[in-house]
């Protein structure tokens, strides 16, 4: 009886999680406020073919059609995918991350928007807020989600050390960034938290 109990509990287990990584698929292919899919959204999306792979590079390579333009505030968080591909200019991560989850979901791969703060900034008393966006996306072939860095228009193993997950959402007005004035309070508001927390860790590892 005990020889039979186990497999059928590993077998539960393997359904459970197959489960949620199908919930997980699903809530990512649905369209965020910044990141409805349009009807040119959904046409540029049919363009891509071929396995994830194949169409992570075609959307790298239609996103590199779009200009690269400074920093500006008037407009920073504030358009939708639609937006800054109909602008043709890309103004920093967050709009290459929205473009990106946008054209992924609309050639039906899955695809997180991920937030993450240096911790540079986070250590520091300096005025300057800094982090940067990646996006996760499911790779159907390889039955595993793959960290994207869509800035840099390449795939990578893991966030780096230097930086700490904020959220993760289906894009920034999702998690509640929807200009440089409410990315400000609730970075500072994460940062204070953040800080407590790890003076807290480091006090119960010197006791």
């Amino acid at each position: 009886m005990k020889k039979l109990l186990i497999p059928l509990i590993c077998l539960s287990i393997f359904g459970l999680a197959k489960a949620h990584e199908h919930r997980m698929c699903n809530v990512y292919l649905q369209a965020g406020p910044q990141t409805q899919i349009t009807a040119s959204i959904q046409q540029i999306g049919r363009l891509f073919h071929g396995t994830t792979a194949d169409k992570i590079q075609q959307i790298f390579r239609f996103m590199a059609h779009l200009q690269h333009v400074s920093f500006d505030r008037a407009i920073f968080r504030k358009r939708t995918a639609h937006q800054i591909i109909s602008d043709g200019t890309i103004s920093g991560c967050t709009d290459a991350t929205i473009v990106f989850v946008a054209l992924a979901r609309a050639c039906a791969i899955p695809a997180k928007y991920i937030e993450t703060i240096d911790k540079e900034w986070l250590l520091s008393d300096g005025p300057s807020i800094s982090g940067h966006i990646y996006a996760e996306i499911y790779d159907a072939e390889q039955n595993q989600w793959i960290l994207v860095d869509p800035t840099n228009k390449k795939r990578i193993n893991g966030i780096p050390n230097n930086r700490v997950l904020f959220k993760i959402g289906l894009d920034s007005w999702d998690i509640g960034i929807t200009d440089y004035e409410s990315l400000s309070q609730v970075y500072r508001l994460f940062k204070t938290q953040w800080l407590e927390t790890n003076k807290r860790s480091n006090n119960h590892f010197n006791n």
